[in-house]
């Protein structure tokens, strides 16, 4: 196939399932990752209690670090942290709080929806790190004092980053969220994405680093499944 794009840009004829067959086709070899645990349906699973022992010491800090960038970049392309808080009282607290907020939302009226869901189907609280910070400092502080989560946020972005939260839940009966991503060309239209250049297009992952956690209260049954879907950026725009 013949590309119509003009040097150095791209268009929808340079995007071939084949290539992309070939490159999830890729098996993850757990031999490669020695700060990994293990290896589940090809993604790399990580002990949050090594992984917190190991980053306790900068030399170590800087190879668990390096692991991640490598796994990101080069291998399965997601990490999972299995047992991201020592602490699961922290997630309990923050899965009320985010719960209240909805609730509020929904009996002043204005219940927020998502991109994918017509509007009332689903719950989402935009700007979620805000609203938790100004409703619950303690547990906002508590919530995002992660050393994992910062750890994968160096490692793929550096020291700059800045965070952004939505939590997005989906109810019974409403629209699931489309495969996209949240990069900085992910909802632009074929188009519009054709007007940047190729390096463009290569620079855009490496800005944003994508987390989601699904935070279930966990010593009591929750009334809905709530996904918190974190995005952080050395971007000041986003």
């Amino acid at each position: 196939m013949t590309s119509d794009a003009a040097p150095g840009y791209l268009s929808a004829d340079d995007c071939r399932l084949a290539d992309l067959i070939d490159l999830v086709s890729q098996k993850t070899d757990l031999a490669d990752y020695p700060y990994a645990a293990a290896v589940e349906q090809n993604m790399l699973i990580y002990d949050g209690a090594r992984l917190r022992k190991e980053l306790s010491g900068p030399a170590g800090r800087l190879r668990v670090e390096a692991e991640l960038a490598r796994a990101l970049l080069g291998g399965p392309g997601i990490v999972v942290l299995a047992g991201a808080f020592d602490d699961p009282w922290v997630v309990d607290r923050a899965t009320r709080q985010f719960e209240a907020i909805i609730a509020a939302q929904r009996a002043a009226g204005g219940a927020a929806g998502d991109h994918f869901a017509a509007a009332g189907q689903n719950e989402r609280i935009w700007n979620a790190l805000e609203k938790l910070a100004l409703r619950a400092p303690e547990v906002f502080a508590d919530y995002y004092a992660n050393n994992l989560i910062a750890a994968v946020c160096r490692a793929w972005l550096g020291p700059g980053y800045q965070v952004t939260s939505q939590v997005n839940v989906v109810n019974p009966g409403g629209a699931a969220q489309g495969a996209h991503r949240d990069y900085h060309l992910g909802f632009a239209s074929d188009t519009q994405a054709a007007r940047f250049p190729a390096h463009v297009h290569r620079l855009s992952p490496v800005l944003t680093l994508q987390a989601r956690s699904r935070i279930p209260t966990c010593r009591q049954k929750p009334a809905r499944p709530c996904t918190c879907r974190t995005r952080t950026s050395t971007c000041p725009a986003t």
